[in-house]
């Protein structure tokens, strides 16, 4: 795949309203939202102060790509795109990393950043693949740009349980076995107002 240059609406102006007296990071106003005795999800708003900065950054420096799945026998464009940041990471996500691994002891190691372009980029329900490798991993996103939804059903299907609009600097992680018994899904949104990113960190290690 070759990189793409990415266009979008982003008035990162509009959103960029960080509070100056605000540490950076910060767990302080950390939710904890349990779907059931053994999963969670974490929800920090405006988690990162400066997020406008951060998506500008990542839209011109990202090497983004639009991969292809097959559906039908047939190869189709995903709705989206991706770009996946090597290690060792750039201080910008590094500076993200480095107290995810604090708190919740493990080492983030993997970092996709996914830009839906407009509402009718989407990505259907699923769980991330790293269950398969290990019990309970965490998956860390940081949600940048417009709000869009982000949407959590049980894993065998059924109606939605938790719904959240995460953007503008938010971090939702989740937790437990959630990626064992839970899908979760950002779906197209006619109303959605722009560009949103999503930085998404996972490690390849079990905790301790």
């Amino acid at each position: 795949m070759s990189e793409v240059r990415p266009q979008v609406v982003w008035q990162g102006s509009l959103f960029d309203d960080a509070d100056p007296e605000r540490a950076p990071m910060s767990f302080e106003g950390l939710r904890r939202d349990d779907l059931d005795a053994t999963s969670w999800l974490d929800v920090v708003p405006s988690w990162v102060p400066d997020h406008a900065d951060l998506f500008d950054w990542l839209l011109a420096e990202a090497p983004w790509q639009q991969r292809t799945r097959t559906m039908w026998d047939n190869e189709v464009l995903e709705p989206r795109l991706v770009a996946g940041i090597p290690t060792p990471f750039p201080d910008r996500i590094a500076e993200l990393v480095a107290p995810l691994d604090v708190r919740y002891g493990v080492r983030f190691d993997s970092c996709l950043v996914n830009l839906y372009r407009d509402g009718s980029d989407a990505v259907a329900w699923h769980a991330d693949t790293v269950r398969k490798v290990l019990t309970n991993p965490l998956v860390a996103t940081v949600s940048l740009g417009a709000r869009r939804s982000f949407l959590v059903r049980p894993a065998g299907g059924g109606s939605v349980a938790r719904r959240y609009n995460p953007g503008e600097g938010d971090l939702i992680v989740m937790g437990g076995a959630m990626q064992h018994d839970w899908h979760h899904t950002v779906p197209r949104e006619k109303s959605a107002s722009g560009a949103r990113m999503s930085v998404t960190l996972r490690h390849s290690r079990p905790a301790g």
